[in-house]
């Protein structure tokens, strides 16, 4: 039940987001920006987060919003995300206190130090850069081709 209710609430945003009338870099860039945004350590909030930073940008703020809400699709795996980012974190700056799979979870993680959220900060933007380049290129492409098919829809009304 709760599946089908994210997987309606998925679509909507997605439909939504291919009516934007935006360019397809603008819609791409704020849709990445949302995604990046979630893989920031403790944000609290990667929707607001992003939002402030596509505004500051002059991105497309409502691309922004689905690509925060987009992130709830990785909540459950957020321990085992914040693993990888501290651990890759931990290869670039020195570590004084071990992380471990059970004991990943936000309060945890809260009570490690400092350096265990530098190491994960510095993590998260190794795994967030590759996945905002993979995710702005396909985004791109799709908003693209719904530009397309708009213009097309227009040209044969």
């Amino acid at each position: 039940m709760i599946g089908s209710r994210l997987k309606q609430k998925i679509r909507d945003a997605w439909r939504k987001l291919s009516r934007l009338d935006a360019r397809p870099d603008q819609i791409a860039a704020g849709f990445t920006i949302g995604i990046v945004a979630g893989l920031l350590p403790f944000n609290p909030s990667p929707i607001v987060t992003a939002t402030v930073v596509a505004w500051l940008m002059k991105r497309n703020v409502i691309a922004t919003v689905a690509g925060g809400a987009a992130t709830a699709l990785y909540i459950p795996l957020l321990p085992l995300i914040w693993l990888g980012e501290y651990r890759l974190g931990a290869l670039v700056l020195p570590v004084q206190h071990p992380l471990s799979l059970e004991r990943a979870g936000l309060w945890e993680v809260a009570q490690q130090g400092w350096d265990v959220y530098a190491a994960m900060l510095v993590g998260s933007i190794v795994i967030a850069a590759p996945t905002g380049l993979a995710t702005y290129f396909a985004v791109r492409r799709l908003a693209r081709r719904w530009a397309w098919k708009r213009t097309e829809a227009k040209r044969s009304a």
